[in-house]
């Protein structure tokens, strides 16, 4: 599941009861979950306890965001928005148009902006750090 496209394909396939459609390929990789999608709140709790389930990662915002990618969630977010900083690393990382994350945005916001494609990135991240930790 390491190569190419097969954790998006995975995360496709484990969508679809969550979505009600009948094949992965209803849902777009690039497709915001809620935006585009229409999860609800209650699909996010679904959708995240298959990903903790299945990938062993938290998918809350903070922890989310800043445990993949090491960075402190001071640099995130304060006061529950996202700072300059947080939109530009977030950006870096998970790419797309500049207005997709940007400073001031809210938490729910930029959860609400992820994809699949996003937490694919987000999933590997989290990967990676783990099996690079040495156990102390």
């Amino acid at each position: 599941m390491s190569k190419g496209m097969d954790l998006e394909r995975k995360l496709q396939e484990m969508f679809v009861p969550v979505f009600g459609v009948e094949t992965p390929d209803a849902i777009g990789l690039d497709a915001a979950l809620v935006d585009d999608l229409g999860a609800d709140s209650l699909d996010f709790v679904e959708i995240s306890c298959l990903v903790e389930h299945e990938f062993k990662v938290v998918l809350k915002t903070n922890a989310m965001i800043s445990q993949a990618f090491g960075i402190s969630p001071e640099a995130l977010f304060s006061d529950g928005n996202l700072t300059a900083q947080g939109a530009e690393l977030i950006r870096a990382r998970l790419g797309g148009a500049p207005e997709r994350f940007r400073e001031g945005m809210a938490k729910v916001r930029v959860f609400s902006a992820l994809t699949v494609r996003d937490l694919a990135v987000i999933i590997r991240a989290g990967l990676a750090r783990e099996s690079s930790r040495v156990p102390g």
